[in-house]
């Protein structure tokens, strides 16, 4: 939050909770929380979305260098990979004040927000076959942007059947995109470069670039030669963005663009950033 202090705690992981299917059953994610400090840190740990998680523990003390391993159980519901999902976790901290320490309630009723520090993850749901996508989140480019800025897009298929993929810019004039089709075997990857053009790019507005990954899982019984524009018509697609940070000398420039996954049905909560859709 604006005007928090810098988190104390070393993190980990320290943007994204990953959390594989397939969610018939409780699914469970781990955070390190971790103090270096002299002094003993209090912690909790909230969530957008209550019903969906439980956390054990989710408050507590960390005495002075000690780690501890918070449990981050997502309970079951009918996954839907079209779904879009927004879930968040906030780790909030403070140091502890000196003896007598005060039970948990107390700590947080009496303190001051100025000494708060907040910390954010994101969730990522999939299942173990999707398309994994490097960044996860932002495709960061970095300036000065007197001339063509390349940064790299990983793509790694986890399945055992081919995955066919294909990436377009929000803003085609301004990007050039090598790969922007091809075909990832099974357990292979590929590196896509991506080069910003800043010419008359106006950074200084509310710009709202993005990536937008669409892959799709050829089956069994696939024709090898079939046309990649066939399989994307007739197969189910998932679509996964990236949001484009422009960062310059002095000057942090972001563009945001939420990745989305644009939903056919709800599931019972919304999860995530990472945003896919299913087109059958």
């Amino acid at each position: 939050m604006a005007g928090s202090p810098a988190q104390v705690l070393q993190i980990d992981p320290k943007n994204e909770l990953v959390f594989e299917g397939p969610f018939v059953d409780v699914v469970t994610s781990y955070i390190k929380l971790t103090n270096p400090l002299d002094r003993a840190v209090g912690f909790k740990i909230k969530t957008t979305v209550p019903k969906c998680y439980c956390v054990k523990p989710s408050n507590g003390y960390i005495e002075p260098h000690q780690s501890i391993e918070v449990a981050v159980m997502l309970q079951p519901f009918n996954y839907n990979a079209a779904e879009k999902f927004n879930h968040k976790f906030m780790i909030q901290s403070i140091i502890a004040p000196d003896d007598p320490r005060p039970t948990m309630e107390q700590l947080w009723k009496d303190a001051p927000r100025s000494k708060l520090m907040d910390s954010r993850l994101f969730c990522l749901l999939r299942l173990p076959e999707e398309l994994l996508v490097e960044p996860s989140r932002d495709l960061v480019f970095e300036g000065p942007f007197v001339k063509p800025i390349t940064s790299v897009i990983k793509l790694i298929n986890p399945s055992s059947h081919n995955i066919c993929f294909r990436i377009t810019a929000s803003s085609p004039d301004h990007f050039s995109i090598t790969p922007s089709m091809g075909v990832l075997s099974a357990h292979g990857n590929s590196e896509i470069s991506v080069v910003f053009h800043p010419n008359d790019f106006d950074l200084t507005a509310k710009n709202r670039e993005r990536m937008l990954i669409q892959s799709v899982i050829a089956s069994e019984g696939t024709d090898p030669k079939m046309d990649q524009t066939v399989l994307f018509k007739e197969g189910k697609v998932t679509d996964y963005y990236l949001k484009c940070v422009f960062k310059n000398t002095g000057i942090e420039e972001r563009i945001e663009v939420s990745k989305h996954q644009v939903a056919s049905s709800k599931p019972p909560h919304d999860v995530c950033m990472g945003k896919r859709i299913s087109k059958s």
